[in-house]
This record gives structure tokens, C-alpha cells and sequence, in this order.
């Protein structure tokens, strides 16, 4: 696979915003760059780089972005262009979409899986 396309990796230095412990917000989150939650957040998050939900993260929004990482808790859709990973204190009630997904043991997952990109289109139905 010389020609494989390189997978983005998560790195902490790079984080540009910080919901901090302790920290509720209501309303609309936009960055395009990564986003790291730790505090409580409803609404809707949207970067167009990562968004991580750390364990102590309480998110009642939808998230898209371009790679999402879930180590607490979410209550509402996630959608990831690259990659979602929910680790194994990660909790999810929604539904989730990306191309690569994956789920450790242990996780609390309620909500409907489809592995594409966010957007792309739905195969037609075959007529008979």
C-alpha cells in the first residue's frame, strides 16, 4: 500500500480549543481546529479537524468533524469525514456515521452505524 492515504492521528499539542471541566455551554460550536471537551455542551459542535470528548464530557449536541474521539459521554449524532473511535468508557446514544469506525469492548452504544462519509449518497433502490 505505498500509495495509501496517511491516517490523521490526534495529537494534544495541536488542541486550539478547551471546553474545561466544570464549563456548561448552550448553543452552536464551530472551529477548524481541534476541539477538546471536557466540560458539559448542548447544542451542536462542529470542527473541521477533531473533536475529542474527554471521560468527564457531557455532550447533549450533534458533532461532526473530521475525526471524532469519545471517551464520555454523547447524547445525540456523530459524524466524522475520517474516523470515529469510541473508547471503552465512551458512552453514545444516537446514531453514528463515518468511513472508519471503531468501538472498544465495554462501550455503551445505542443508535444506528453507517460506514461512509457523512453526505455521501445512498445506493438506489434496485427496481424489479
Amino acid at each position: 500500500m505505498l500509495n495509501a492515504p496517511k491516517q490523521k492521528q490526534y495529537n494534544e499539542n495541536k488542541v486550539i480549543s478547551i471546553i474545561g471541566a466544570g464549563t456548561k455551554i448552550k448553543g452552536e460550536i464551530r472551529s477548524q481546529g481541534t476541539i477538546r471537551l471536557e466540560g458539559e455542551v448542548e447544542g451542536s459542535v462542529h470542527s473541521d479537524d477533531t473533536i475529542v470528548v474527554h471521560d468527564t464530557g457531557h455532550v447533549k449536541a450533534d458533532l461532526m468533524g473530521g475525526q471524532v474521539i469519545i471517551s464520555g459521554e454523547v447524547h445525540g449524532n456523530v459524524a466524522a469525514h475520517d474516523r470515529l473511535e469510541i473508547t471503552s468508557q465512551g458512552r453514545v446514544f444516537g446514531d453514528i456515521t463515518a468511513p472508519r469506525i471503531a468501538i472498544a469492548e465495554g462501550v455503551v452504544f445505542e443508535g444506528k452505524c453507517t460506514m461512509k462519509a457523512p453526505g455521501q449518497q445512498q445506493p438506489k433502490p434496485q427496481q424489479k
